[in-house]
């Protein structure tokens, strides 16, 4: 095991510094110490569930490797480390001592110790997200003062510059420095601490400070810094009477507060996050009302936790005991579940608490006993601030939302949070579409489908039912391609949902109560026309599901249901860019993405949701490959390995299963390639031994492609043509059929083709033609037609199915019988005869056709 240290109370360097070098060596484990300063504990509290830290407490095994940054001390007290294990010490303080024999040193005297990493990831050619990029902008400008100190050199600016490039939030580097002031600055803060009004303005905490000074101070903006970080407001506004001059202050840390536009009005200017101006013509308590006028004018309404929150939660009874609830919590897969006794909330219990009571052989005790106790909640209409604040003082990382009657309704959770985060302070990547409109609707599904969908949106408004458009079609809207397989998610009842739509619009509805799933049909039953739009415009049936979640009891078992909220829902999913939805109910047109599909569609990239994923339903393997083929995306590496890893798991499924995935693959563009794609990947041998293509499928199923059915030939099914041309060259091919449970018609067609290609056609007599061909299906010969390679052996096959095979002669039993034949075995040799003679222009009219009936009866005895 290979460890990444730093010193004890760590500031933002040392923390940062951590988390750079696991970039640097991803397979090391960055260990936070016991002790951390304030305002990184504070940070950690908000978003370490973004980052990948362990606590000394969360390892275990041998020490293999250390990487100590930001300190050149030996570690102490960690468990693991061997008075020999290799030490590599990447720090940017003078070197004061002897290196062990185990050691190594990598530094130099440097503003900040990760200055030093940040240079080693750029010559290494990586990027950083948003939440990485900021928290090392934390450790470079806290230890060079904000590049102030004296030790700060041009490479820690350059390396602040290229942080900025990768998206680091100043606003929060800000927010988490404590830049001192001086005795001028520090009494004006004083007096404004004292006299600040607060107010709450569309949901945001806004405070104006006033005074009056008797001379001039010329950096009210370090006091206004101090003043915004010490009362973390969501704008800070100071009006500062000086001899001569009134001045005007502003800060904002969220977008919908444009302090430029205020200062604007006031004569000023500045950005949308800091501005000021010099007022004139007024007074300072003018001033002040004008001020207030603005501010209520300006801002904009605040992001609240119903925004964020998922609706729905699971919670656990604090009575029950520790070991009953277990199971249920590991299947859920939260981290954490809100404890209610006698409907209200009580407190919250972790699965790292209910873990390690586990392991203490403490599963008797109940819920209550072990739970952190409090009851913190929030209301969806609180605003992301104060659920910051709650976070922090809790220490939760899951907090209930209940409404006005205090009912649970839903929760909140420090990755909702961490989303909201990445949201407001996007990386370099192409922007997230937020919205689907109507107009879009209309230009990539066409009219009727825009229209059924808004009917189906207006009367969910009119229900008060929360619902959603999901999957593919959502992914296919943003790139704009055209889908008619139409999902809906409700959170209610689906089924009830469905039944109300055809009441009022027609069609049918089934249903499938376990799992709360709806089929509507459109065109079946007493149909509304009118309100439909044009047929052949539309779907044939939509679904309709009941937002819930699901847990797979063992690798490549049918899942167990449970409701859940849409982000459950959506969280249940293959792979990111099928967890889009769009909501249509209550708010109509918004994006939802929980899970970053938008930005794997924007880079063309399929990723799988969940590193199980694979294991859980090893038919994502075959989606995964469809998905890659129909949109041109590329299979991103790790994906890629989960797969590699998950291929055994092929075998464990039932062949009608693997058989319906790969028979949709056959209906994409190119099947041919995507299944030498399998074989390539080792795909096809994991699902049978057998399983082999040769190139052979290529040349094959691209003629099958364009190929029209021979005159007078029946329809046959394209998927079940392409599968014989595919398995035409399988080795070992009736223990594959067996394995995918193939029908029976299709077997045989698939055994007449092969028989037909061993012993191809060599005469083509008609009569011999026929007497080889007779009896073979549709299927069979429009396959042998494809793949014959003598062109006589093709002309004969159309031949026959043209032409040949309703070559009958006019006598017939019937004939035979009133002759005076006796029924029996020469009826169809005599026939046969006829026939044959008739195909071969040997007798071309009825009299000669009874000349020759003649004469066989003759031949015969019979006559």
């Amino acid at each position: 095991m290979h460890l990444i240290l730093c010193h004890d109370n760590a500031d933002f360097d040392a923390v940062a510094s951590l988390l750079a070098a696991h970039r640097l060596y991803p397979d090391a484990l960055p260990v936070l110490p016991q002790r951390l300063n304030r305002n990184v504990e504070r940070f950690l509290a908000l978003y370490r569930g973004g980052l990948p830290f362990v606590t000394h407490d969360e390892h275990r095994g041998r020490v293999t490797q250390v990487t100590l940054v930001d300190t050149n001390c030996a570690p102490e007290r960690v468990r693991g480390i061997k008075p020999n294990t290799p030490i590599h010490i990447i720090d940017h303080h003078p070197l004061t001592r002897e290196l062990e024999p185990h050691e190594t040193f990598d530094g130099e005297v440097i503003g900040a110790n990760v200055t030093l990493l940040i240079e080693k990831l750029q010559a290494a050619g990586m990027t950083l997200n948003s939440l990485e990029a900021t928290l090392l902008a934390l450790g470079l400008y806290e230890d060079t003062g904000s590049l102030t100190y004296r030790p700060t050199s041009p490479r820690d600016i350059r390396a602040a510059a290229w942080l900025l490039e990768q998206g680091f939030a100043l606003d929060d580097v800000r927010r988490f420095l404590n830049p001192p002031l001086n005795d001028d600055q520090q009494a004006l803060f004083e007096t404004l601490v004292t006299s600040m009004e607060s107010r709450t303005v569309q949901g945001y905490a806004v405070l104006v400070g006033s005074a009056k000074l008797d001379r001039y101070l010329p950096e009210i903006s370090g006091v206004a810094h101090k003043l915004r970080d010490t009362l973390d407001p969501a704008a800070l506004f100071l009006l500062i009477e000086m001899p001569k001059s009134l001045q005007l202050v502003c800060r904002s840390t969220d977008d919908a507060i444009n302090v430029g536009e205020i200062a604007r009005h006031f004569g000023g200017g500045g950005h949308e996050r800091a501005a000021a101006s010099t007022v004139r013509g007024l007074t300072r308590e003018q001033a002040l009302d004008v001020l207030w006028e603005q501010i209520y004018l300006t801002v904009q309404p605040a992001v609240r936790v119903a925004d964020l929150m998922s609706q729905g939660v699971q919670t656990l009874e604090a009575t029950a005991s520790v070991e009953s609830v277990i199971r249920r919590m590991r299947r859920i897969g939260h981290e954490g579940f809100p404890v209610v006794s006698g409907g209200k909330i009580v407190g919250l219990l972790t699965r790292r608490d209910a873990d390690r009571a586990a392991e203490h052989g403490l599963g008797a005790l109940t819920v209550g006993e072990i739970m952190s106790s409090g009851e913190v909640t929030l209301q969806p209409s609180d605003s992301v601030t104060l659920l910051e604040q709650k976070m922090v003082e809790s220490g939760w990382g899951q907090i209930p939302v209940v409404d006005s009657k205090n009912k649970l309704i839903g929760i909140v959770t420090r990755t909702d949070l961490i989303k909201h985060w990445a949201r407001t302070h996007p990386t370099n990547a192409p922007p997230e579409a937020q919205q689907i409109t109507s107009e879009q609707l209309r230009d990539v599904l066409d009219v009727p489908a825009a229209r059924l969908i808004e009917q189906i949106a207006a009367y969910a408004q009119e229900r008060g039912v929360n619902l959603y458009m999901v999957g593919g079609v959502v992914r296919d809207l943003l790139l704009r391609r055209r889908n008619l397989d139409l999902d809906f998610v409700v959170e209610g009842d689906a089924i009830q949902f469905a039944q109300g739509l055809s009441e009022r619009l027609g069609g049918r509805v089934s249903s499938f109560k376990p799992f709360g799933t709806a089929k509507w049909r459109l065109y079946e039953g007493e149909l509304k026309a009118e309100a439909l739009g044009d047929p052949l415009a539309l779907p044939d049936h939509i679904d309709f599901a009941t937002a819930r979640s699901e847990f797979y009891e063992y690798p490549t078992a049918l899942p167990t249901v449970y409701s859940g909220s849409i982000k459950l829902d959506l969280g249940r999913r293959d792979f990111t860019i099928n967890t889009l939805a769009v909501q249509l109910s209550p708010v109509s047109g918004r994006v939802l993405d929980f899970y970053g599909g938008i930005t794997d569609l924007s880079a063309g990239r399929i990723r799988a949701l969940h590193t199980l994923s694979f294991v859980d339903d090893p038919t994502r393997v075959l989606r995964a490959v469809r998905f890659e083929r129909r949109l041109g995306f590329t299979i991103e590496p790790r994906t890629a390995e989960l797969i590699q890893t998950a291929l055994p798991m092929l075998r464990r499924i039932t062949g009608e299963r693997i058989r319906n995935e790969l028979t949709l693959l056959l209906k994409e563009r190119d099947p041919e390639l995507s299944f030498l794609l399998l074989q390539q990947r080792g795909i096809l041998e994991a699902i049978h031994g057998a399983f082999r293509v040769s190139e052979a499928i290529v040349p094959r199923m691209t003629a099958a492609r364009t190929a029209e059915p021979l005159a007078t030939m029946k329809p046959v099914e394209r998927t079940d043509l392409l599968w014989i041309l595919l398995l035409l060259d399988v080795p070992h091919l009736p223990d594959l059929l067996e394995r995918l449970l193939f029908s029976g018609a299709l077997v045989e067609s698939l055994h007449e083709t092969i028989r037909l290609g061993q012993h191809p056609l060599t005469d083509f007599q008609p009569s011999r033609v026929v007497a080889r061909l007779d009896g073979m299906s549709e299927l069979a010969l429009f396959a042998a037609w494809l793949i014959a390679a003598d062109p006589l052996a093709q002309r004969a096959i159309q031949m026959y199915v043209e032409t040949w095979r309703h070559v009958r002669p006019v006598t017939d039993g019937h004939t035979l019988r009133q002759l005076g034949l006796d029924p029996g075995p020469r009826y169809g040799t005599i026939l046969a005869r006829l026939r044959a003679a008739r195909l071969d222009g040997v007798i071309t009219t009825d009299e000669q056709e009874a000349h020759l009936l003649k004469e066989l009866l003759h031949d015969d005895g019979t006559e």
